[in-house]
């Protein structure tokens, strides 16, 4: 008589499968996508300084957005985001001059044209506006790649971006490009899924609920980061303090984050002594 303990095995090793409870080739399981944002009061809100770099003698670093186009951008940055539960605060935009131009165009040709080097663009970075609580997100014209992360606290995005359109994906790239990047700040690896926001070269945006686990957890170990409490806090004690322009923009991007966090940061921001007085006319 034969043992009926390997059809046994078997007979539950099918079933399992049946029942995604061991995965198929040895792989992970997988895991589903994200449509809905959590409860505005789990947000985690990181702060985010916008660099948009210049050049006279540059024209490939010299870039063209606008501060408008820059809100503009984060607005739809956010918009992919807010489906981890994660908040961009834009603390400033700073257009500059690109730091040691003389160097990096030494550099560059004696690197050659033939193996783009995109470690040479760290020259270009200011160190004055380096010293920041939170992650940097460097704009320039034409770059090497769409965009990088370098491993440290930036990104660079370059404003001609350009990726292969998906089915629910953005309609911009550079919003996009920026999100993908950020997402590797944020302990994000690529992934094959063209409509996901950690693919490659498109436009896709959705992200699964591994990946918002990792996010979140790594976002909320980032200087400066905050819960909506805390955030909240910081924001009362900043008007305690009559520091009016701290207060304003924490207020500002508690009212940006959805859900009932917004209701009351628009409602401090529209009475004094935070409503911005209006602007006189010429």
């Amino acid at each position: 008589m034969s043992d009926p303990f390997p059809r046994l095995v078997l007979l539950v090793s099918t079933l399992a499968l049946l029942v995604g409870r061991v995965p198929a080739g040895g792989e992970e399981p997988a895991s589903p996508d994200v449509t809905e944002p959590p409860a505005s009061e789990r947000f985690i809100v990181v702060p985010l300084r916008a660099h948009i770099l210049t050049a006279t003698d540059l024209p490939e670093v010299d870039c063209h957005l606008s501060d408008p186009d820059i809100r503009r951008i984060l607005g739809k940055v956010n918009g992919i985001w807010h489906q981890a539960g994660v908040h961009w605060g834009l603390e400033s935009i700073l257009r500059e001059p690109a730091a040691r131009q003389e160097k990096f165009r030494l550099a560059r040709s004696l690197n050659g044209d033939d193996r783009p080097n995109l470690n040479l663009f760290r020259l270009l970075l200011p160190e004055a506006t380096r010293d920041f609580d939170g992650l940097h997100v460097y704009y320039l014209h034409k770059f090497p790649v769409n965009g990088v992360w370098l491993g440290e606290d930036y990104a660079i995005v370059q404003e001609t971006a350009s990726l292969r359109a998906v089915e629910g994906g953005l309609d911009e790239p550079i919003p996009r490009v920026t999100a993908h990047e950020l997402g590797h700040a944020l302990g994000l690896s690529h992934r094959q899924d063209r409509v996901n926001l950690l693919a490659s070269g498109t436009t896709g945006t959705r992200l699964n609920a591994r990946e918002v686990e990792t996010a979140r957890r790594n976002a909320e170990t980032i200087k400066g980061a905050a819960t909506v409490a805390v955030l909240r806090s910081r924001a009362e004690r900043a008007l305690k303090e009559d520091d009016l322009v701290k207060a304003r923009r924490l207020w500002t991007w508690l009212a940006e984050v959805p859900g009932d966090a917004s209701a009351e940061a628009r409602r401090r921001l529209a009475e004094p002594p935070l409503r911005e007085p209006p602007v006189a006319k010429p």
